[in-house]
């Protein structure tokens, strides 16, 4: 006759030693074994201990290896789920980077002065002459503004002075602008025509055109393109041997 009893042990040691080896936080043989020999309604059929279980409302008696067995199952997949899922889920995900815009132009050093090259640098306006403003239906129509400006730049040629005289529609919080610029400084003179959009009740602005070269600048186009609020502008732009090329 087979000794339930110490198959029992040996299986209940076996287990002891195998969840001591994975390290589960949880020591499933010894809580299913104390439960087996303490709970005050455990029975006995045929010389096995059993423990009383409850399930959908009825009362099930089960033999203290299976409970061993189901214990020790249930510590090894939490275990599973804490040190080393496949998907760990012990932090939260990484945060996702947070993109960036960039503020201005890359920093370029103070140019030689000739030839073709990229420039960058800052501008401001400053109104002088407010215009006319008429209403047509839901556009309002500012013509004759007229603003001057100064550009620090990292080329000698478009450090200059200037002026601009522009037209603007106003389309409730954005508006379309366009006209003339003229840049000037002791060698030379910078002139053509720019286009804008603006918004924000027109303080942010988005400018850009062709301008013709004369004096030492004869024979070169200068790209302007700058943006900014508050009549105050980042600006960079391109000087090239060459005349602007067609609309």
């Amino acid at each position: 006759m087979v000794d339930t009893d110490a198959f029992e042990r040996r299986l209940a040691d076996a287990l002891r030693r195998y969840a001591d080896e994975v390290s589960v936080a949880v020591d499933a043989a010894e809580v299913a074994h104390k439960v087996a020999l303490d709970h005050p309604r455990r029975g006995a059929i045929d010389g096995r201990r059993l423990v009383s279980l409850g399930w959908l409302g009825h009362r099930l008696w089960a033999p203290v290896p299976i409970l061993l067995v189901v214990g020790l199952l249930f510590a090894l997949t939490v275990s599973s789920m804490q040190v080393g899922a496949p998907w760990d889920l012990r932090g939260p995900a990484a945060p996702h980077p947070t993109p960036t815009a960039t503020a201005s132009p890359a920093p370029v050093a103070t140019t030689n002065g000739g030839g073709d090259k990229y420039v960058t640098g800052t501008m401001s306006f400053s109104p002088v002459e407010n215009g006319t403003e008429t209403k047509v239906g839901n556009v309002t129509q500012l013509r004759g503004l007229v603003f001057t400006g100064a550009w620090t730049m990292n080329d000698a040629r478009v450090n200059a002075t200037g002026i601009a005289r522009l037209s603007v529609d106003e389309y409730t919080d954005v508006c379309s602008e366009w006209g003339t610029m003229r840049l000037e400084n002791a060698n030379g003179a910078w002139e053509g025509t720019v286009t804008a959009g603006a918004w924000n009740g027109g303080e942010a602005t988005n400018f850009s055109g062709w301008l013709v070269g004369s004096g030492a600048y004869a024979g070169y186009s200068y790209y302007v393109h700058y943006w900014g609020s508050g009549y105050s502008y980042l600006a960079e732009g391109i000087i090239f041997q060459g005349s602007p090329p067609a609309p």
